[in-house]
């Protein structure tokens, strides 16, 4: 137990650092004066200060990280933000962004979605866009922009285009999903990737890239690649 003097004193050095706190807080040495954004391509740096806060003039100390977070939180683009102080006054925003990853039909419409599921946007038809299209499935309960969307199907469907190489996911053009749950991808050459329901898909779609990497080594190109067993890729060359 503690003694009353050992009390004492613990309790002045809880007030000295108070007050060292409050000063802190007070001093204009430690006011805002640069505020850099970084990470950015489709959220203006302006957006982002106005959402969290962050300004010129503001002590650097009275900026929290959590509430910075969750000021962005709902931000469909936004998938982390991270505040970096640089004393006296310099302030950093680390944003990363999501990434589109496909086209989902909802009703006389498009939804630009995340690999997370989150709705990034809504486009009006596919002018201009580079991003695969599903088909055999789609939306039409009302949906938001920033909303993540439920259901195995879409998880299925990030997982089986998360798991391409990024040079043959830029040549996807359509994840087809048939009645029986078994999925299909097709190029914008023409190229068939048959992978079938969504089972064991990691070993499926790594049998596909050592498949297609092997191909790419003999300057051969494929009319369709079977990997539905998961134990081996079945091709047939284009003629």
């Amino acid at each position: 137990m503690l003694s009353r003097r050992a009390f004492q004193i613990l309790i002045l050095i809880f007030m000295v650092l108070m007050g060292a706190a409050a000063g802190l807080m007070r001093s204009p040495y430690f006011t805002v004066r640069s505020i850099e954004v970084v990470g950015i391509r489709q959220v203006k740096s302006e957006e982002i200060q106005a959402l969290t806060g962050v300004k010129a003039g503001v002590n650097i100390f009275s900026l929290r990280a959590d509430e910075v977070a969750r000021a962005v939180a709902g931000h469909p683009w936004i998938k982390s933000i991270q505040l970096i102080r640089h004393l006296p006054g310099q302030v950093v925003l680390k944003v990363e962004e999501r990434r589109p990853l496909f086209l989902l039909p909802y009703r006389t419409s498009f939804l630009e979605v995340a690999g997370d599921g989150v709705i990034l946007a809504v486009r009006p038809d596919l002018s201009g866009q580079a991003l695969p299209l599903v088909t055999g499935f789609s939306i039409e309960d009302e949906v938001r922009l920033g909303q993540r969307l439920p259901g195995e199907v879409v998880q299925d469907i990030s997982r089986c285009l998360q798991g391409l190489k990024d040079e043959f996911l830029a040549q996807m053009a359509e994840i087809h999903r048939d009645d029986a749950g078994e999925f299909t991808l097709y190029t914008l050459n023409g190229q068939q990737i048959l992978l079938g329901r969504p089972v064991d898909i990691d070993r499926k779609l790594a049998l596909l890239n050592g498949t297609l990497a092997e191909l790419k080594a003999r300057g051969q190109v494929a009319a369709t690649i079977d990997v539905r067993s998961g134990n081996e890729a079945v091709v047939r060359l284009k003629r």
